[in-house]
């Protein structure tokens, strides 16, 4: 009954994907139909979307989402972004190397919603191409995560070394393979496809100091969450202050950015994530997942793939995979003693289970923005993440 019921869940997301709906209309309905099936009293359902509207969480990620997006929105029309983009593809390799450096750049800082801040980086260096938006959301996406594998300050590293007792310099070093292979994948499927522009390479000199001209907004937002420990709303806030007392932008131009940043659609999308996240744990199917999976009769390897992968689809987040699918295969991964190789079997696969979510937040606000269609941006990603799949299985079979 259990299986039968998170299989109509998916079911229905990827029906419903199909059918072209909104990703926020989609998770919103996703977790409707998970709280009937697991017949969740209305008075509970309705409170715990109350509780949700007002909690820290949807607070902070809402505001996040808006004064990146009003942010983002500005640059744009004040001209930063176009001339950034100028200035990156003067580097050697041209805008394959801006569209792969820029959206890295950003991932080297967590935050919620990351891809949302390089998307518009990644649309101006890519503009008069011809490449469908499809394929811009797909590599922004991509080099926006290699770094989760492996640097240091990531809460999937950390959390996994709080849990196995490893060093995360230890855990680092085990899945710096997974980012290598990651960039690498990126090089050959997304960047190849990109036209060669011609120009020769300005000055590296000038152009570094052009593009850290044009891109301090950015920096300055990511310095200040990442160094000073400000909160990331208040931090992107303050950027965007500073940023509109320097350049006195027309009222014309901050009215685009605040439509842009405040749109109802965009609010929606995210109390749709989290109203389908907060549904889930309602109705504890998450942890119902390793049970269903030793009812199959399943090898130890499969159970680890299958928990993690779930877990990361379900739920969109490295954090919910590693904390609690880690906890829950303890006996597999880390107790009595550490196993290596299971440890990487259990990201990579938690890994390309996120990749795909409809609930993660960077591809669904990613998706947005772009205005492409996520079916057709999971066709981008797939043989990519079939590749990134076959290095991690390599990887594992090396540390067996």
């Amino acid at each position: 009954m259990e299986l039968l019921r998170l299989g109509i869940i998916i079911v229905a997301i990827v029906v419903a994907l199909r059918r072209k709906f909104s990703p926020g209309t989609v998770l919103f309905g996703a977790g409707v139909l998970a709280a009937l099936l697991y017949r969740i009293p209305l008075s509970a359902l309705l409170q715990g979307y109350w509780d949700l509207i007002r909690s820290e969480r949807f607070i902070t990620l809402t505001l996040i989402v808006i004064t990146v997006t009003v942010l983002g929105a500005l640059l744009k029309e004040l001209g930063y972004l176009e001339l950034l983009a100028t200035h990156c593809t003067r580097l050697p390799g041209g805008r394959r190397t801006a569209v792969a450096l820029m959206p890295l750049m950003v991932g080297l800082m967590p935050m919620p919603g990351g891809s949302l801040l390089s998307a518009p980086l990644v649309d101006s260096a890519l503009a008069g191409t011809g490449h469908a938006p499809e394929f811009k959301c797909a590599a922004n996406y991509w080099f926006r995560h290699l770094a989760e594998f492996s640097w240091p300050i990531y809460p999937g590293l950390i959390l996994t070394a709080g849990l196995t007792g490893m060093t995360v310099g230890d855990v680092s070093l085990l899945q710096l393979p997974l980012s290598v292979s990651m960039f690498v994948i990126g090089l050959l499927v997304f960047t190849r496809r990109i036209p060669r522009d011609g120009r020769q390479p300005a000055a590296f000199v000038v152009t570094v100091v052009g593009i850290l001209g044009t891109l301090w907004p950015i920096l300055l937002a990511i310095v200040l969450y990442g160094v000073f420990q400000v909160n990331l709303a208040l931090a992107v806030t303050l950027s965007l202050l500073l940023l509109v007392v320097k350049e006195r932008p027309r009222a014309a131009s901050l009215k685009v950015a605040l439509r842009h940043g405040t749109s109802p659609r965009l609010i929606f999308l995210v109390f749709g994530i989290l109203s389908f996240q907060a549904v889930l744990e309602m109705t504890g199917t998450i942890k119902t997942i390793p049970a269903i999976a030793e009812q199959l009769h399943l090898p130890g390897v499969a159970v680890i793939i299958i928990v993690c992968f779930v877990i990361g689809f379900l739920t969109g987040m490295v954090s919910a995979y590693v904390g609690l699918g880690y906890s829950l295969l303890a006996g597999m991964l880390y107790q009595p003693t550490v196993i290596p190789s299971h440890i990487l079997l259990a990201y990579i696969s938690g890994f390309i289970g996120i990749m795909l979510a409809p609930s993660h937040v960077c591809l669904v606000l990613t998706n947005e923005y772009f205005g492409s269609e996520l079916q057709r941006v999971y066709r981008q990603l797939a043989w990519p993440l079939v590749l990134q799949a076959l290095a991690g299985i390599v990887l594992v079979l090396l540390h067996s």
